[in-house]
């Protein structure tokens, strides 16, 4: 069943049928096109990494929206109403469709995966696929050019599918993978700019077993810049309920755990700037948030004390998870060999997901980084083999 709350509802916008279109009817253009929504970070084509702390985008709001004539003045923020798609437990693939018909597959770290070095078998399965994803490319399009007749699709720019790879052998745990496995859109990258999901939430090819996260439903929410709390006591239920019974996979009859919810606020232009998206998730997904500590370090003890409690809680069990799934992308076997970079990507992530909080309290980094190895050193090892 999907998303049962009075405020939640499946997508379903226009899907344009192409074989009454005639190529020419696409357009690729080298020139610039003004968009409505913010372009992605230049030279990069990976997809946008999604903070979990609501206190950062609000931050990141009070940015945008300060007075630089006066910028000792804090801006009062209004609430802003946001929507949120189910986030799924798979391994992140992204498709590159380029303006003379090149196909590139990427994950969430790694640009140009192929079969030879690939990601739980995506490029494998989908390089078989090259018509199916050339026609998902025209759909995306058209509907583009549907909704900016003014525009044009410049070649200077891939057509980028973000998606979730799933299914059976790319994680365990969840009702997901007890489906085969098959690649869901979850965002739609035109003009180097992210478009609003719901735009092309009807945009799928299922016999090729290409879905759309829309088919689990949205979820409508408001983010109160203001109450950082509130926004955090409203989202959280639901992200519970996801992670109980996961809404995309109750659409195929399955019942099983799922993860969360991926926010982003409802209208352009922050719609399309990562930087404003987060994702609240729920059961054993659930990250532990630390507390301010009761007094800041006066000593090195101290300093190290306070890096231990908090590498104890962001070391987490999912984090090491993420970082073996680092090695596979990265074609890096899980021996020894691999100790350093499994170690180096877990301290990084951590280093960089709880930024905010290390800055603002002043955590020792260097101290931070060896009190993280202490955890994952010993997590690492004893899975060598496994």
């Amino acid at each position: 069943m999907l998303p049962s709350h009075s405020r939640t509802h499946a997508i379903r916008s226009p899907v344009p049928n192409l074989h009454h279109i005639k190529p020419e009817a696409i357009i690729i253009s080298r020139s610039v096109s003004p968009q409505p929504t913010m372009a992605t970070p230049t030279g990069s084509t990976l997809y946008p990494k999604i903070t979990t702390h609501v206190s950062e985008i609000v931050k990141t709001l009070r940015e945008l929206n300060r007075d630089f004539r006066n910028p000792e003045n804090e801006p009062i923020l209004d609430p802003i109403p946001i929507i949120g798609t189910v986030k799924l437990h798979g391994t992140h693939a992204d498709i590159l469709v380029y303006d003379d018909g090149r196909i590139i597959f990427q994950s969430k770290n790694v640009v140009g995966i192929h079969t030879a070095k690939d990601n739980a078998g995506f490029a494998t399965t989908m390089s078989q696929r090259t018509k199916a994803i050339l026609r998902l490319r025209d759909l995306i399009i058209l509907r583009f050019l549907e909704l900016n007749p003014d525009a044009a699709v410049e070649s200077a720019h891939p057509v980028l599918i973000a998606g979730e790879w799933i299914g059976q052998s790319v994680q365990k745990g969840v009702a997901i993978s007890g489906l085969s496995k098959r690649f869901v859109i979850i965002s739609v990258n035109i003009n180097g700019q992210w478009q609003q999901d719901s735009d092309y939430g009807g945009i799928a090819l299922p016999n090729h077993d290409i879905y759309n996260i829309s088919r689990a439903g949205v979820f409508h929410r408001t983010l109160y810049p203001e109450d950082p709390q509130r926004t955090t006591d409203e989202l959280e239920p639901l992200a519970e309920k996801v992670a109980a019974q996961c809404p995309f996979a109750a659409t195929f009859n399955l019942e099983g755990e799922g993860e969360g919810i991926v926010w982003k606020p409802l209208s352009t232009p922050h719609n399309g700037n990562p930087a404003l998206w987060f994702k609240t998730k729920g059961g054993r997904f659930k990250p532990t948030f630390a507390t301010a500590p009761r007094q800041s370090a006066e000593n090195i003890e101290q300093s190290r004390e306070a890096a231990a409690a908090v590498a104890q809680m962001w070391t987490s069990e999912q984090r090491l998870e993420q970082g073996i799934d680092y090695l596979r992308e990265h074609g890096i076997q899980r021996t020894i060999k691999g100790l350093n970079a499994f170690l180096k990507w877990v301290q990084n992530d951590i280093v960089v997901e709880e930024k905010a909080y290390v800055d603002e309290y002043g955590i020792d980094k260097a101290t931070l980084r060896i009190e993280v190895a202490k955890i994952a050193k010993p997590w690492y090892l004893e899975r060598l083999n496994g």
